[in-house]
């Protein structure tokens, strides 16, 4: 015989029922949160999981951009460093450049010039953070020119000049655009020291030389070849007494026969990019696009040369200048890495682009953050051969100091950008626990007066079960007998 008690049936699950609410207040006073599974609430599950891993992104991302911080500062402190070695060696070459230093003296202080060039050497070696090279000797970049006034300019001197009648000027570019032709915009220029030499490429597209000096005077030649938009051309042009040639890409384009070679000089600045400050009048044949791997040779290169430097296997002979543009994007300064120290300043809103990857990067939780560096090297202060004080060391050095200077400047205002992303998680991280917080929090007082409440009602059920069995058990055993 079976009994079928509905009663008893109805205090089984509202047991049931009652040990899940038990268990579920339990879950959360333990873990302090509201909603632990997709059964105390989908919906803000959900959300929650969601601000969660925004969360966790903002944490890892602060710790990471602490990690870009320290890096930044290495470098601000190691080219404090440098910055102050190259001061005292300044100060050693005035004394050396002296007519009342005597030669021991003079051997003195190469010695200790010597020595300090060690220390610049031991301070770059050190830019490390967690055994890895901060800065990078791989770093591809290009001068990138974008808006009127764009430009680098390098101080006047007497190398720059080039006192003669041979020169050879290259470099590679990449236009979006030619010039308009309207007043003062006949050409772009590539590079050109005013009133002295100057490669251009003009509206057409055609590659444009001139030397001053040279006769027929104010007279420009074009190559026959162009410069297309959107693609990386090498153009050289070379005089060499009274014949000029422009190659397009390592090879010979064509050829002009001149009256007479010549030679002047206007004192000015070597530019890139653009002829005249904005406002100053006068021309200003700005460049819209890239410039990459400039040189200048104080000698005429061969056709043989020209293809040698074109295919990468460069000349170094004579030369006066050379720009890579291979600086990182957070310089400011332009290297000469002919070792001549004509190092050249941006201007506006020119900029070096690095077309391949960074040195380091760090995940902020709002982006990338790269950071490249290129490295300096004693070539690149133009202090690497001190076996013979050079006369112009001073010059150098002058140099020297206000590009690593401008690079310590760079990596302050870098630290300075960190920090401002830092402050920016911060808050970002902090919004979203305000959020999360929202939505998981709970009153644990209540919670524990609600696990009491249920317990209690569970010991009710529990006497109510036991009542129920006991009671259905005699009256089956009164049917039974």
């Amino acid at each position: 015989m079976t009994i079928f008690n509905t009663d008893y049936l109805n205090i089984q699950r509202t047991y049931l029922k009652l040990n899940q609410k038990y268990q579920q207040l339990q879950t959360q006073y333990t873990t302090g949160n509201r909603v632990n599974s997709a059964k105390d609430d989908a919906a803000a599950l959900s959300v929650s999981e969601r601000l969660k891993a925004q969360l966790n992104g903002y944490t890892a991302g602060l710790q990471n951009l602490m990690d870009a911080k320290s890096v930044a500062e290495i470098v601000q402190d190691t080219y404090g460093n440098v910055s102050d070695i190259l001061k005292q060696m300044k100060t050693l070459s005035v004394q050396y450049q002296s007519s009342t230093t005597s030669s021991a003296d003079k051997t003195a202080i190469q010695e200790k010039l010597t020595k300090l060039q060690t220390q610049i050497q031991d301070q770059l070696n050190g830019l490390t953070y967690n055994n890895k090279k901060i800065t990078s000797d791989n770093i591809n970049g290009k001068l990138k020119l974008t808006n009127l006034g764009d430009m680098v300019k390098v101080k006047n001197n007497d190398t720059l000049k080039v006192q003669g009648t041979s020169i050879t000027m290259e470099s590679t570019v990449n236009l979006d655009s030619y010039s308009s032709g309207a007043t003062g915009e006949d050409r772009g220029l590539v590079l050109a020291k005013g009133g002295n030499y100057y490669l251009t490429v003009n509206r057409s597209g055609k590659v444009s030389i001139y030397k001053e000096g040279t006769t027929p005077t104010k007279t420009y030649y074009n190559s026959v070849g162009k410069v297309n938009l959107g693609e990386d051309t090498t153009i050289t042009g070379v005089f060499e007494d009274n014949v000029a040639k422009i190659y397009i890409n390592g090879k010979l384009d064509s050829t002009f026969n001149l009256t007479t070679g010549g030679y002047a000089d206007k004192d000015i600045d070597l530019r890139f990019g653009r002829e005249n400050d904005v406002g100053a009048g006068g021309y200003s044949r700005q460049v819209f696009g890239t410039i990459d791997n400039a040189r200048i040779y104080s000698r005429a290169l061969s056709a043989a040369e020209v293809s040698d430097n074109y295919n990468g296997n460069v000349s170094r002979n004579q030369l006066i200048g050379e720009w890579l543009f291979d600086d990182g994007e957070f310089s400011t300064t332009v290297a000469d890495t002919s070792g001549n120290n004509n190092f050249g300043n941006m201007f506006k809103n020119a900029q070096i682009v690095t077309t391949g990857e960074g040195n380091m990067n760090f995940n902020s939780g709002t982006g990338d953050l790269t950071i490249s560096f290129a490295s300096l090297s004693l070539n690149k202060l133009g202090i690497e051969d001190l076996t013979t004080i050079p006369s112009d060391l001073t010059d150098r050095l002058d140099r020297a100091i206000d590009m690593v200077s401008k690079q310590k400047s760079t990596a302050g205002s870098l630290v300075n950008k960190i920090n401002f992303r830092i402050q920016n998680n911060q808050k970002l991280a902090a919004n979203y626990k305000d959020s999360l917080n929202k939505i998981q929090a709970i009153d644990l007082s209540n919670v524990s007066s609600e696990i009491t409440k249920v317990e209690m009602q569970q010991a009710t059920i529990m006497k109510m079960l036991k009542l129920r069995q006991d009671t259905d058990t005699e009256i089956a055993n009164m049917l039974i007998s």
